[in-house]
């Protein structure tokens, strides 16, 4: 892409889009990173819900769910689905009651425990998932185009390592939050 066009697109593009113009030049080097990741990000999604919803009639959250259940032919429970998801099974329970009505998934007893359902794909919601799933790897392949396979995978490695790297950090400081949390409650009870 031309400096010119870039230009005029970025001059196009409303300014709240614009994660990164939050962060001045002299702010640190890590919140820049972070909202430059943060503005890609945004700005890919935006766009799969646009073409998802325009081309097949399909929000993001339908086809993240049937993503799941692409991968579990025999069905998935839905509290599983809702774990996967990081949503309530509130949201879940309201979007499966969507595709069951439509008939791309189906809902059934779990014969391991009367008591839970299990959910997977119908026949019509695996041709309609496949459809979107095709076009959706398209996209993003010609949103990464834009490096050579050398940079994607050198991307791709440090932020595995910052990705480990984070789980390690959260991982050390849930037992001192956890402390915390315990001291707050045993000075506010001898008040």
């Amino acid at each position: 892409m031309s400096a010119r066009r870039l230009q005029a697109v970025r001059q196009a593009a409303p300014a709240s889009n614009d994660l990164e113009t939050r962060g001045a030049q002299s702010d640190h080097s890590d919140l820049r990173l972070w909202l430059r990741i943060l503005a890609f990000h945004k700005l890919v999604n935006n766009e799969v819900r646009r073409r998802l919803r325009d081309e097949f009639d399909m929000s993001l959250s339908r086809f993240d769910l049937l993503a799941q259940l692409d991968d579990a032919p025999d069905g998935m429970r839905m509290g599983e689905i809702s774990r996967r998801l990081m949503v309530t099974s509130g949201n879940i329970t309201g979007l499966t009651d969507e595709l069951e009505a439509e008939g791309l998934v189906e809902r059934f007893v779990d014969p391991a425990n009367r008591r839970a359902f299990l959910v997977r794909m119908t026949a019509k919601g695996e041709a309609a998932f496949q459809a979107a799933a095709a076009a959706n790897q398209i996209w993003i392949e010609d949103f990464f185009s834009g490096l050579s396979a050398r940079d994607k995978s050198s991307m791709f490695g440090l932020l595995g390592r910052l990705k480990d790297f984070a789980l390690i950090r959260i991982a050390d400081a849930a037992p001192a939050a956890q402390a915390v949390g315990r001291a707050k409650t045993r000075t506010s009870g001898a008040r």
